[in-house]
């Protein structure tokens, strides 16, 4: 069965690139009409003519849906492809273009619901109760209309396009590996393989080849992230907001006690990262890891390549297995062609699953290389579908923008069920071992590297707000900085490796700053609620499933109080790291006779 390339074409009427573009412009044509008929008008709205509005919204953004996502996918396909590039850049111009047209839409509801809040709770309002409060909170940073037309132009020319350079550069690099004696020019996505090879010179080499090669371009890497800080630096303080994490905090729907609490618990329980790593280095026959080895197999561990046909099988049976439903919706994706994972240069890195919600659907993006880590990002990318299926069909457009931190709960407990399988399949005592390493690898991935991450871009604005020149060479102080803090002296770091900051996306998307804390965020929630489901089985499947159904009806606090969990409280956070020590417990016991 040969590994299979997306096939986007449903997602549009036609594929003609001049029709694509003729789409594109009647979204922009028909967001001004919308606009102006409720120019001047949204003040004296009651809660059903405001429904009405809400409603009509709804509808023009889910008929636009499929040309805007089909652009959008097909230039992350293949980023080297003229066509692709042509058509992304249309739909981002037209995507400004309508946002600018609508921003009246966005101020002068702010202006109504700061004027009557009481309309929020309004019975005839229910179902966009949770969106308009979100709305509300962000009505008090807004512009006028004429500012936010400006913000709008200057992001498309700016933020936006420092954003495109450094994926497309990124995807375009080559990287000079020697592997196995021969000499190999190899693409990111290429690379990516050989992170987890079981040859430990083979590993070494990759990150040797990835630091120099991003250091020859730091000045590239520098002034892009640069530019990014120095715009959201000044446009926090422009809206109003009180620190560089505000907008983030009201994007994602949480509190800043809830961040405050989560990273409390992170730097409270880093010796649980330096312990881990410290089992890694003795599985691994050394005496400490390096930066290399932080993903690298076991040596027990046989160096098997799973088919694209077992990995489908694999991924579908974990999901059937837990609900029959999700299994179903898990099929669907593989019967409609909503995966791309085959590895292409030019190909956007790493993974994700695009939302499509007038399909009721989703797409997944992956480079598939055939090893277990591959199984496993399937695995994680499949959750954020059957995720997507669920709210897709419980929720109106409005309410499926789900927040990063809740957005990761499918896709993580994906990873966790899938290992469950994989242990319960597991003949010998190294396979458990190599099983417990994948999810601790994860983990400590998720918790502490993106905690680290945390740290390092809060100290960007930190040094950026004193005034600090933020060239390569003190950003990747500060990167190094940040890692110590968590790891400790538990890595041996290669020369060029303080580098590593510029092959992140995370770090460069326009208008999404501190990416990072929600996969810390929806690692330790998951792993309370995967505690959760090894105690009550399969009668906790339905609350979950609800929790997925909500999606951005309701905020993470509200979600996790239905669970009886509160996250400003450290003690659930604490929760989460009591799942992993017991994993590690696990692991512990495996090598008690070794």
């Amino acid at each position: 069965m040969s590994i299979p390339q997306w096939n986007l074409s449903e997602l549009v009427a036609s594929t003609d690139p001049q029709r694509l573009k003729d789409e594109l412009e009647a979204m922009v044509d028909d967001s001004g009409k919308f606009a102006d008929r409720y120019r001047g008008r949204i003040a004296s709205l009651d809660a059903a003519g405001l429904r009405e509005m809400l409603e009509r919204k709804d509808e023009l953004a889910l008929r636009y849906e499929g040309v805007e996502e089909y652009c959008s996918l097909l230039f992350t396909a293949d980023m080297t492809d003229p066509v692709a590039n042509e058509l992304n850049s249309a739909y981002m111009r037209a995507g400004t273009e309508a946002g600018k047209a609508m921003a009246t839409v966005g101020i002068e509801l702010g202006q109504l619901l700061m004027a009557r809040p009481e309309l929020i709770n309004d019975p005839a309002l229910a179902d966009y109760r949770h969106y308009l409060e979100r709305r509300a909170r962000a009505a008090p940073h807004l512009l006028s209309e004429a500012e936010e037309k400006v913000i709008m132009t200057k992001d498309q020319n700016g933020i936006q396009v420092m954003s495109r350079l450094q994926s497309k550069w990124l995807s375009t690099r080559s990287f000079e590996v020697e592997i196995a004696g021969e000499k190999r020019s190899l693409g990111i996505g290429e690379v990516y393989a050989y992170m987890h090879d079981p040859e430990r010179e083979t590993r070494r080499a990759v990150y040797e080849s990835i630091g120099s090669t991003l250091k020859r371009d730091e000045l590239l890497w520098s002034d892009i992230l640069r530019t990014i800080v120095a715009d959201h630096a000044a446009m926090f303080k422009l809206r109003g907001y009180g620190s560089p994490l505000e907008p983030t905090l009201l994007a994602n729907d949480v509190s800043a006690g809830a961040v405050d609490a989560l990273m409390e618990v992170v730097q409270g329980n880093v010796d649980l990262c330096q312990r881990y790593f410290g089992l890694k280095a003795r599985l691994l026959g050394l005496e400490r890891l390096g930066s290399w080895d932080l993903r690298a197999p076991l040596p027990s561990t046989p160096d098997r390549r799973y088919s694209w046909q077992e990995t489908k099988d694999l991924v579908l049976s974990t999901y059937r297995d837990f609900d029959g439903q999700l299994g179903e919706w898990a099929g669907d994706m593989f019967e409609r062609g909503r995966i791309d994972a085959q590895v292409r240069r030019g190909k956007r890195t790493g993974a994700f699953c695009s939302t499509w919600t007038a399909g009721r659907s989703a797409f997944i993006l992956q480079s598939y290389n055939g090893r277990l880590n591959d199984v496993n990002t399937l695995a994680h990318e499949m959750g954020h579908a059957v995720h997507a299926y669920l709210y897709t069909r419980a929720q109106n457009y409005s309410n499926c923008h789900v927040s990063l931190c809740v957005a990761e709960c499918g896709s993580l407990m994906g990873e966790l069920l899938l290992a469950d399988r994989l242990k319960g399949e597991a003949s010998s005592r190294e396979e458990r071992q190599d099983i417990l390493v994948k999810i601790l690898d994860g983990f400590t991935l998720s918790v502490f590297q993106e905690g680290f991450r945390f740290i390092f871009e809060a100290s960007l604005y930190e040094q950026q707000e004193n005034g600090v020149e933020l060239d390569g060479k003190r950003i990747s102080e500060l990167w190094r900085a940040a890692q110590d803090r968590v790891y400790g002296d538990a890595v041996q770091w290669l020369d060029d490796s303080e580098w590593d900051w510029a092959r992140f996306p995370h770090h460069y998307f326009a208008g999404t700053r501190f990416y990072n804390y929600p996969y810390t965020f929806a690692q330790l929630f998951v792993f309370s609620l995967y505690r959760m489901y090894k105690e009550q089985g399969p009668e906790f499947v339905p609350a979950f499933k609800e929790l997925l159904s909500a999606g951005s009806s309701r905020s993470a606090a509200e979600l996790a109080a239905g669970l009886g969990m509160d996250i400003e409280s450290p003690s659930f956070w604490r929760k989460g790291m009591e799942q992993a020590r017991a994993f590690m417990e696990e692991l512990e016991s495996t090598m008690e006779d070794q």
